[in-house]
């Protein structure tokens, strides 16, 4: 199957399918950073289809950096495969391949600044929301890792959640901060720049649309393998992304998603480039491991950037887990995961024909 090892390998292989699918290519550098072994860092965008399409079915993946290796694997496999074939002619195909490439290469699930970019995507001009985190954020990024402040931690967090129940905590925790640069969840003070790129090749490639399709791929909620598609936005555009892929699209909004409502997500910025009137978009997310142990692995990372250090003995271990965590690499999970997405996209298709 073609899922990739590592960015470079996902990057390469992804623009020699969209080539060989003759896609035209463009490529948003990194303006400061490199990756591991000194390579470019880049979001990089394949499109099928005339510039002025009435209508654009647009695919991203690897806003959370180490999402990516499923986000870039099933673009591969949508590339190699014989789906694209027969679309109505006023219909493009956009592909956003690693939004966010620097946690991609580096394994980390936010940006070069700790930033989250589905909470970065915000009015900074405005308050700041904040739904708790400030309470647990010690609990959550403990002094150590291995000692007496994580036990004391983990038993607060333990206690919380048995008195406020897992539900309030995944809301506290994951629903976007402000005040916390080495935190979880960390929205930014300003926009980042896979924030402004994003907004740049909406503009480009989908603005002059009469409307535009997406699907943006994630993973680490829900069952092992499963795709829940979600809608994060509204009621409305529930109600059309349920018409397109299905009755089973969820809504953040009902509070039936395995995703909590957040705010400030890419999906939001897509809205605000683009109308809602114009966009159905849906986040699809795909199951690996249970909450708490995609927790550990997310809670481990984020204290070896802000505590240890990425010299520690514990970093490779830390940051293999983190891997796994979003990207389970055994065929059975790859082979659920893209029969999933090639399912969605011939329900979009089938919509639009």
């Amino acid at each position: 199957m073609l899922y990739p090892t590592d960015y470079a390998d996902a990057r390469e292989r992804f623009r020699e399918l969209a080539s060989r699918a003759d896609f035209s290519l463009e490529s948003y550098a990194h303006p400061t950073k490199k990756g591991p072994g000194g390579e470019t860092l880049a979001c990089d965008v394949a499109r099928f289809g005339p510039m002025d399409a009435k209508r654009v079915i647009l695919i991203s993946s690897g806003a959370h950096g180490v999402e990516g290796f499923c986000g870039s694997g099933c673009q591969a496999e949508l590339l190699a495969s014989d789906l694209m074939e027969g679309l109505p002619r006023d219909t493009a195909i956009v592909l956003v391949h690693a939004v966010n490439p620097y946690g991609f290469a580096w394994l980390r699930r936010t940006n070069e600044d700790n930033i989250d970019l589905n909470r970065n995507c915000v009015d900074h001009s405005l308050e700041y929301p904040n739904p708790g985190y400030d309470e647990i954020h010690d609990w959550l990024v403990p002094k150590d890792w291995d000692g007496k402040a994580r036990a004391e931690a983990d038993a607060s967090i333990e206690a919380y959640i048995a008195k406020r129940g897992l539900r309030a905590f995944q809301i506290a925790m994951s629903g976007g901060q402000y005040n916390h640069p080495d935190g979880l969840f960390y929205g930014g003070k300003a926009a980042a720049w896979s924030n402004t790129t994003w907004r740049t090749l909406l503009r480009k490639h989908c603005a002059g649309a009469e409307q535009v399709y997406g699907i943006d791929i994630h993973t680490g909620l829900g069952p092992r393998a499963v795709g829940e598609a979600i809608c994060v936005t509204n009621e409305t555009e529930h109600l059309k992304a349920k018409a397109l892929f299905g009755e089973e699209v969820t809504w953040t909004g009902g509070g039936e998603a395995v995703s909590a409502q957040v705010g400030g997500s890419l999906l939001h910025a897509a809205h605000d480039e683009l109308g809602a009137g114009k966009l159905t978009m849906i986040a699809l997310e795909y199951g690996t491991y249970s909450i708490p142990e995609t927790l550990e692995a997310l809670r481990a990372e984020t204290w070896l950037v802000a505590r240890g250090g990425p010299q520690s003995e514990q970093a490779s271990k830390i940051k293999q887990a983190l891997k796994d965590a979003f990207f389970i690499d055994e065929h059975d999970w790859k082979q659920a995961v893209t029969a999933r997405f090639f399912d969605l996209f011939r329900k979009l298709k089938g919509s639009l024909s």
